[in-house]
């Protein structure tokens, strides 16, 4: 009796609307239920977030310079400016010893080159993707040291404006590589930081290469295909993919500044090929943690 005494006096003083009457009520039904869960989840355990549940997704954006040599096309050097992207996940694997990870990357770079003497263009682009599995032995005061197998897909080509015959080329290879990666995490200015360096050695795989003069219309229409399929290893295919980066974590969002350097050659049969990229890229990085459908919901209470 009491309170319907109170809301009748406060809305007789006030001279309330029944609409407002109604939009009071229903705030007032809307606070008493967060009341009423706010205390019910007072008595659930939530449970520790799970490592392996995070996922490290990078995005980059950027460019650089490209030297280029293909004897199939052309003996002369070309060189030019190029852009690139690149999308990067990496995280934990489900074991019990947490020293498992996966990164999978791909990065897709456009080349515009010239001849250094001469005249002369091309233009050229490359997607490569890789996924490798690492095991971190190393994990002690910021230090972070990783190595494991990778596997490597490379496809692209090569249009030269200059020739009339065989003006094309495609890059296709599939290596088993070895990868290594270290970081190295830091406070700096009560901001956290992190500095990675990362390498990758090609050792064995297979690439298209066809031989000087072998064109495309032998080998697809014809059926000419001796010699296009080559068997590589570091005697005739020593590349290196470098990657250095620098990570900044701010309120909101963490940046990754990077600098990346791709030499990729092979010497097959008579022909040379030797691609060098070096790009400077700008990313965004983001943290998900992952939740399935199957999961209790007070698993995840209070985050």
């Amino acid at each position: 009796m009491a309170i319907r005494w109170m809301y009748t006096r406060f809305f007789t003083t006030f001279k309330m609307t029944r609409s407002t009457q109604r939009h009071f009520y229903t705030m007032k039904k809307f606070l008493l239920s967060l009341i009423v869960i706010a205390s019910a989840l007072q008595g659930i355990d939530a449970q520790p977030l799970r490592s392996d549940r995070f996922e490290e997704r990078t995005f980059s954006l950027g460019g650089g310079y490209t030297s280029l040599l293909d004897t199939y096309l052309s003996p002369l050097r070309y060189g030019g400016g190029q852009v690139a992207l690149q999308s990067e996940r990496f995280g934990q694997l489900t074991c019990e010893n947490g020293r498992w990870f996966a990164q999978s990357l791909f990065t897709l770079h456009a080349d515009y080159t010239t001849p250094r003497t001469g005249s002369g263009l091309t233009i050229g682009g490359m997607a490569d993707y890789s996924y490798t599995y690492y095991y971190r032995p190393l994990h002690t005061n910021g230090w972070s040291l990783y190595v494991g197998p990778q596997g490597q897909l490379r496809i692209g080509g090569i249009y030269n404006l200059r020739n009339s015959n065989n003006p094309a080329q495609l890059k296709l290879g599939v290596n088993l590589a070895a990868s290594a990666m270290g970081k190295y995490a830091f406070t700096l200015w009560g901001t956290p930081m992190s500095v990675r360096l990362q390498a990758d050695v090609p050792l064995f795989g297979f690439a298209f290469a066809p031989d000087y003069g072998q064109s495309y219309y032998e080998i697809f229409y014809l059926g000419h295909e001796e010699n296009c399929v080559h068997v590589t290893a570091p005697h005739n295919n020593l590349s290196l993919r470098t990657g250095l980066s620098y990570d900044v974590q701010f309120r909101s969002c963490t940046m990754r500044l990077s600098m990346l350097s791709d030499l990729y050659q092979w010497q097959l049969g008579n022909q040379q090929y030797r691609m060098f990229t070096h790009s400077v890229m700008l990313g965004y990085v983001s943290n998900l943690y992952h939740v399935w459908r199957d999961d209790e919901a007070r698993q995840y209470i209070p985050y």
